[in-house]
């Protein structure tokens, strides 16, 4: 690294490193099984559970009754599926001197973006909608990098501290 870079915050699950010269690599790891992501699974399970005691006790009343619970069921399943996309979707940002890689993964899904640095016209923060690591959309301040009039932000679900860390970093590098 040509310049000396902030120091990644304390307690951060956020990595930089140098994986090759010329190339800094900052990488936003999974949440994974952290407090957070455990009571939202923790919360979907035991959902799931009361679902299943209700449908067992709708099948005293026949088979038919127990489809009132589908529409529960493929409610609960989707929460899930949603869930453990966000708790185990990570991010990595690599610049070199010609160009900036996004790479978002979430589920088996990889999106990437190259952007070159010359047509970067700005690193700032940015009001936009996430998920949460519940699968809820929420509106948040986060960082992005500006390219031809489209902001692709990165670290939305940081801490503050990450976010500005982040956006300092970007700033020196870009």
């Amino acid at each position: 690294m040509e310049k000396a870079l902030p120091p990644v915050p304390e307690k951060s699950r956020l990595k930089l490193s140098e994986p090759e010269t010329g190339l800094v690599r900052i990488h936003i790891p999974k949440e994974g099984f952290s407090f957070k992501g455990s009571v939202i699974l923790l919360v979907i399970v035991f959902w799931m559970v009361m679902i299943l005691l209700w449908t067992i006790m709708l099948a005293d009343f026949g088979p038919a009754w127990m489809l009132l619970s589908l529409p529960f069921w493929a409610l609960s399943i989707l929460a899930l599926r949603i869930s453990s996309k966000e708790i185990f979707a990570w991010q990595t940002i690599d610049i070199d001197k010609k160009t900036v890689t996004i790479r978002k993964r979430q589920g088996r899904q990889t999106a990437s973006a190259e952007l070159k640095i010359k047509e970067i016209s700005a690193v700032s923060f940015v009001e936009g909608t996430y998920k949460t690591l519940a699968g809820l959309s929420r509106k948040g301040v986060y960082p992005a990098l500006i390219c031809k009039g489209e902001a692709f932000g990165i670290g939305e679900r940081c801490r503050t501290d990450e976010k500005n860390w982040l956006l300092n970093v970007l700033k020196q590098l870009v």
